[in-house]
């Protein structure tokens, strides 16, 4: 029955529109989306199924695609009830052409998006990164890059809020963190802004390369290493080359690194800056104090001492939210500036983002895509007081050949922070975190979701008063 219905959702009207979701999700990479239409066909799946969490989003670039398959249908409908009036056998025929039209489709848009990509998006990238290279060159703000496998958008939000309290700061919005976002970004600068800051996302070997040669950072921050984007990069190690290339690009004592990465520890150099809980750039922490409300600590060098406070949560915030006190203070800003800066740091969409429902906090991680977030988002939910604790994830994405370690570790650290409640989506992943979990002891609640849209509308229902419920990551439908 299954494959039945998987079958026949192939013959919707709307097939075009499911189509043109897919290549949008996927950003118009014909690659991910000739790999994201095979995995449906393998998995029986709906094409309904594709869009669970999204819906299309009409742009120029959808309408064009959904307008050029209609067409394609229409016409290969017209050409082939023709081709089957000139044929015997017409009603076998006919048959093949009905069952061939939607997967025919299909073939026309990867084409379609493939020629794209290749004779108009690719030349088109090509001018506006030259640009934007030009731009940045004549630039006279300080340039601060921020990469790594996790953590980025936090680290460049902490550098634009804290900097901007006394200076001209222009940072690139949101998580776009391709070239061709950084072009855009270029192009909205005026020329005056004393500090700019880029955010890099790797993606495939050679773009930390690519981003550095465009932008030219005086500083580089990189914020951990985890076994992300596996489906491009052959192995972990690759990842680490890749970030660590920025060297190539900036001054070794300018490059400032997380030294609470573990995996990222056994690939850097022995001389390398790095940035922890317990401080950096020669400044020392201490009366670190986490709570609901955000995280107080005290930064000390010699003489001087800063009372900073912070509304992000958890401990292992205190590294970065430390090392940009550090660079403000070495940029030339004052204390008074940058305490206040400090004050006005709140977590972000999805990130740690906490919010009272009925008595009960819930805590929105939703965004946190690698295992060392995870694992100390699990540290702070042992540490918080509540009646009950929830713990709800899918687990991780694009972890290749690491898949079966990151979530038998994810297992372990849920069954360490022991939870009263753990809810886990039912996907690839969940028996592995499940196994991990027993295996280490967890005799708690454990829950399993099948349909993760319909739990996450009902959360307001199922926790009571005094609970923490803590929200690790997301699958896209892409993953599903």
């Amino acid at each position: 029955m299954k494959t039945l219905r998987a079958f026949l959702s192939y013959y919707s009207p709307k097939f075009p529109l499911y189509f043109a979701y897919m290549l949008q999700q996927v950003e118009y990479d014909p690659k991910k989306f000739h790999e994201w239409s095979g995995r449906l066909l393998r998995n029986t799946q709906t094409l309904q199924s594709v869009a669970t969490r999204k819906r299309l989003v009409m742009t120029r670039r959808a309408k064009l695609l959904v307008l050029a398959t209609y067409g394609f249908a229409t016409i290969f409908i017209i050409l082939y009830a023709w081709l089957v009036l000139v044929l015997d056998f017409r009603i076998l025929a006919l048959l093949i052409g009905i069952l061939a039209l939607p997967h025919v489709s299909r073939y026309f848009l990867e084409f379609t998006a493939y020629v794209a990509q290749n004779l108009i998006i690719a030349p088109e990238q090509k001018r506006m990164t030259e640009e934007a290279a030009r731009i940045f060159a004549d630039h006279t703000g300080v340039k601060i890059a921020v990469l790594g496998s996790y953590g980025k958008t936090t680290m460049k939000e902490l550098l634009a809020t804290i900097l901007s309290q006394g200076k001209k700061v222009a940072a690139t919005p949101g998580n776009m963190n391709v070239s061709t976002s950084h072009a855009r970004f270029a192009r909205s600068l005026k020329g005056d802004e004393d500090v700019l800051i880029v955010e890099f996302g790797e993606g495939e070997p050679g773009d930390i390369e690519r981003m550095a040669q465009m932008f030219k950072p005086d500083y580089a921050i990189i914020t951990g290493l985890a076994p992300n984007h596996l489906d491009y990069y052959p192995d972990l190690k690759a990842v680490a080359k890749d970030l660590l290339s920025i060297y190539d690009f900036v001054p070794a004592d300018k490059v400032l690194v997380s030294g609470e990465s573990k995996m990222l520890k056994d690939f850097l150099p022995k001389a390398a800056h790095v940035f922890t809980t317990g401080g950096t750039l020669g400044w020392k922490t201490s009366n670190i104090k986490p709570t609901i409300a955000g995280v107080t600590f005290d930064l000390n060098k010699a003489k001087s001492q800063f009372k900073l406070a912070s509304g992000l949560l958890g401990r292992y915030q205190v590294a970065p939210l430390a090392l940009v006190a550090a660079l403000a203070d070495k940029l030339g800003m004052s204390k008074s500036d940058i305490e206040a800066g400090m004050k006005k740091t709140a977590p972000f969409q999805h990130r740690m983002q906490p919010r009272l429902i009925n008595g009960a906090w819930l805590i929105d991680d939703a965004y946190n895509g690698n295992l060392e977030g995870m694992q100390a988002g699990l540290k702070l939910l042992a540490e918080l007081p509540a009646k009950r604790k929830w713990y709800v994830t899918p687990g991780l994405v694009d972890q290749g050949v690491e898949t079966v370690r990151v979530h038998k570790e994810l297992g372990k650290a849920i069954a360490e922070s022991n939870p009263n409640i753990v809810v886990l989506m039912n996907n690839s992943a969940r028996p592995i975190i499940e196994e991990a979990m027993l295996n280490e002891g967890f005799k708690n609640e454990l829950r399993v979701e099948t349909n993760p849209l319909d739990f996450y509308v009902q959360i307001e229902h199922l926790v009571a008063s005094g609970d923490v419920l803590l929200m690790q990551n997301d699958w896209t439908d892409n993953y599903s």
